[in-house]
């Protein structure tokens, strides 16, 4: 069915439309498309709307529709735009348009393109509904943008006999003949029985990719006569046939229809459609003739309502457009009315005609921002994010790419320059007349002079030679740009990245050391410090430091000038401790695709302290595409100095899932790093893993989020996994981590010991195996036991290995709570033996 919206009870309709004061940001993005967005007060309410204005003048400048493959795929207006950006034609702003049916996902009205339907649709019967009056928004072959009124012609063919039916997919009136189709929002075509009912069934359908004219040939497989079947007829399904419904006169167009006959359907529209390159129907028209004239009951729910609105605009030539969203939040306490709306937009300057758009949770409009090849959300959708959607409506640059006009240039190093220091310079974007992003080549780039005399140009650099302000001046294919610049004659501190360095014995790491001018960093000539270590802790080669060979603590100390700053050495092979997860503040859940939920786990018992953070997921209802949940910390995790790896304990469902993180580093590049290989995610009960930082990211890093994920829809199922004791590691040698306290009170027991675990309750034998019940020794290796069933389904067996456990060494027997009873109930926690052998 069409989406429904709630209705706010309003007890009176305004009269006028009074605008408050706003404040309005704008901005071009390309030739032709301007974008604004206002913040301004409308009958007391605040709002916020975003606007882009379409000269249809401008060379190379168009709107068209965009659609999924297949039609009736719901995506995001963002995703769209995205997908119809090719070269030459750029979709540079967009916005929701059709209505669209939730249940199936197709547009709830007419959609034509290239003298082409697309897509049936249908109209509406009341005046309280949008389409009640059937409108559309079009543009023509000679790039007009038109919005009005609209006939679609449905001409039957019975042997000789052709007509055209009164209307389609609604209800039927008195001497009116109807054509439904499986677009109608039932089954049935819920008639009474005083007219008459023709079904047909056609081999393809007559909803989608139908040009104008072409005829789609069935026979009718049943006729309903007048007082006869006390039920309506039944419509194909999937568009392969339609019902042919009348009454009054018009029976007379179809009483002569026997079953076994073959009738035909085509389509046409009225001639002021006729040269449409598109047309998206749609509704109520709002202004009409500059004027609010609302083909709606401005009385009915639909038009009431508060909630977040979408428009299509044009001018009287019809060669400007716009595209205007306004936004609300969830409780309707913001956004428009219809009436709001439509004055509001009869008094935008150049708004001739408007026709109302799909609206509240679907209003979105995306804009590509300048040096973005792609066009980004610029309005805040009233869900807090972007709902898929069946159709758009986009602007569109088909501007051919040409020669860098509009150049952003900056220093490879950024900040002051010092004196006696250089400094490359970079070309961060380049775009065309067009606003075309185009492809940087660096070596295009040629510094030419410097103003002020604060400095020279020595190897397409730029030496800093005097203090002061100026600018470079440089061309970047052929085009001069010019880039400010400050040199300055002194540094007041210096500070060493990171702030503390930890390092494995031997290992090496690249000293960075910056200088400062009030507060801020400049570039200077690295050479002239000096670096020196403490000789136990390591030696200082240039800019690398190598740590010594055994553990301990010191300092590293730069010099320049006057200017002495130490930083702090730890040499250690052992794990940095970040945390354990004692708490959720800090935590939350997010997903794709996915339900997940954080929670503090209490019962099994955990590897540090009292608690561990249970991790629950399900991947059930999403089977296309790459599922993961989520704990992401909310301000991110910063990692001290510069490690190499990431360790953390967790608890395994067994369910063979991908366990992954992600972090940023010192670039604010993501970076995604692999805790288990895909598929890995393998066991159950606690394991130490370990992720490989890539060398290629640049530290300080910051970890945002760990992951579980799904890429096989096969494999998308539902469980939960535990974190535990999170590290950073900063040496390449083998870590090693307890898995248990040894306890002085363990019993002792041979080395080729054989445990019986008795449960009180019958079990499921299908758990007793070497994946629920396992043994470990104090590192946390599984050892190759053998898990027995016996004749007693209270009972299992657990042999040792076929060498026995080692002497005088401690180990734990852990029946995880993933063992069930008869009745599929799993224990509530991990059952734990601790023993020593003898």
């Amino acid at each position: 069915m069409i989406k429904k919206i709630s209705l706010p009870i309003i007890l009176m309709m305004m009269l006028f439309l009074h605008v408050g004061v706003s404040n309005t940001q704008a901005a071009n993005v390309s030739h032709g498309v301007y974008h604004s967005k206002e913040a301004t007060v409308v009958n007391g309410t605040n709002q916020s709307i975003n606007q882009l204005s379409i000269n249809l003048n401008q060379p190379y400048t168009t709107i068209n529709i965009g659609i999924s493959s297949p039609l009736n795929k719901l995506a995001t207006v963002s995703s769209l735009a995205k997908l119809h950006t090719q070269n030459e034609h750029h979709v540079v702003g967009a916005i929701n348009a059709s209505f669209f049916h939730f249940s199936n996902g197709f547009p709830s009205y007419l959609l034509m393109k290239d003298q082409k339907i697309q897509h049936l649709g249908a109209v509406s019967t009341n005046s309280n509904d949008y389409m009640h009056t059937p409108a559309a928004f079009g543009v023509t072959n000679d790039n007009i943008a038109k919005i009005g009124k609209y006939d679609l012609d449905i001409q039957i063919e019975h042997g000789n006999n052709k007509f055209s039916m009164t209307s389609l997919n609604r209800e039927r009136g008195l001497n009116e003949s109807i054509f439904y189709t499986s677009s109608y929002s039932y089954s049935r075509t819920r008639t009474n029985n005083t007219g008459w009912e023709v079904v047909v069934q056609t081999p393809s359908t007559v909803e989608q990719q139908i040009a104008l004219g072409q005829k789609v040939t069935g026979k009718v497989t049943a006729v309903r006569k007048r007082g006869g079947q006390v039920t309506s007829a039944s419509i194909p399904q999937n568009g392969r046939g339609f019902v042919l419904s009348a009454t009054g006169n018009e029976i007379n167009k179809i009483k002569n229809m026997q079953i076994g006959d073959q009738v035909s359907v085509a389509y046409d529209v009225d001639q002021a459609w006729k040269d449409a390159n598109f047309m998206l129907a749609t509704g109520p028209l709002l202004v009409q003739n500059g004027k609010v004239n609302m083909t709606i009951d401005k009385n009915s729910p639909n038009a009431r309502q508060r909630t977040a609105r979408t428009a299509v605009a044009t001018d009287a030539t019809g060669k400007r457009a716009f595209f205007i969203t306004v936004d609300s939040n969830r409780n309707g306490k913001t956004g428009m009315t219809l009436n709001e709306f439509a004055s509001y937009l009869a008094k935008q300057e150049g708004v001739y005609n408007a026709i109302n758009l799909d609206g509240g949770g679907s209003t979105a409009m995306v804009t590509r921002k300048q040096g973005d090849v792609y066009p980004t959300l610029v309005n805040r959708p009233a869900d807090g994010r972007e709902r898929g959607v069946s159709a758009i409506l986009q602007a569109v640059s088909t501007a051919p790419y040409s020669k860098a006009h509009f150049i952003k240039a900056s220093q490879t190093d950024p900040g002051l320059v010092a004196v006696g220091a250089s400094v490359g310079f970079k070309v961060d974007s380049a775009l065309d007349q067009y606003y075309n992003v185009l492809k940087v080549d660096q070596s295009k780039l040629q510094l030419t002079s410097v103003t002020n005399g604060i400095g020279k140009i020595e190897n397409n650099k730029f030496v800093g030679t005097k203090a002061g302000t100026g600018n470079v001046q440089a061309t970047y294919d052929g085009t001069a740009i010019s880039i400010p610049v400050t040199v300055t004659g002194q540094i007041d501190d210096l500070i060493f990245t990171p702030s503390e360095i930890r390092i494995g014995t031997n290992e090496q790491i690249n000293l960075n050391v910056k200088g400062l001018v009030k507060n801020k960093e400049i570039t200077f000539d690295a050479d002239a410090i000096s670096l020196t270590a403490e000789s136990h802790i390591g030696k200082v080669k240039g800019r690398t430091f190598t740590a010594g060979n055994s553990e301990t603590t010191g300092t590293i100390t730069a010099s320049y000038g006057k200017l002495k700053k130490t930083v702090k050495v730890i040499v250690s092979n052992q794990p940095h401790y970040l945390g354990s997860f004692e708490s959720l503040s800090g935590l939350e859940a997010t997903t794709a695709r996915a339900n997940a939920s954080l929670s503090l786990e209490n019962k099994i018992q955990p590897i540090h302290q009292n608690r561990s953070v249970k991790l629950s997921y399900d991947f059930t209802n999403n089977k296309d595409g790459v599922s993961a949940a989520y704990m992401k910390w909310t301000n991110g995790l910063k990692l001290p100095s510069n490690p190499k790896k990431v360790g953390l304990w967790v608890y395994g469902d067994g369910n063979n899932h991908w366990l992954r993180g992600a972090l940023t580093d010192a670039n604010n590049q993501n970076v995604v790093i692999d805790f288990t290989e895909e598929g890995g995610l393998n066991w159950t009960g606690w394991k130490y893993v370990e992720a490989n930082i890539p060398k290629t990211a640049v530290a300080p890093y910051t970890l945002n989020q760990i992951y579980v994920a799904e890429t096989s829809a096969t494999k998308k199922d539902k469980g939960f996994i535990l974190f535990d004791k999170i590290q950073a590691h900063y040496s390449s040698a083998k870590n090693t981590e307890a898995a248990f306290t040894p306890s002085t009170s363990a019993r002792e027991v041979p080395t080729d010991k054989k445990f019986t675990v008795t449960f009180t309750q019958p079990m499921n034998d299908s758990f007793f195996t070497e994946k629920y019940v396992y043994v470990e020794d104090i590192n946390g290796v599984r050892q190759p036991v053998k898990v027995s069933k016996t004749t007693d389904p209270r009972k299992v067996d657990i042999s040792a290995p076929t060498n026995g456990y080692q002497k005088g060494q401690q180990y734990r027997l852990v029946v995880t709570h993933f063992a069930q009873n008869s009745q599929n109930v799993p224990m509530v926690k991990d059952h734990i033996t601790t023993f020593k052998i003898q």
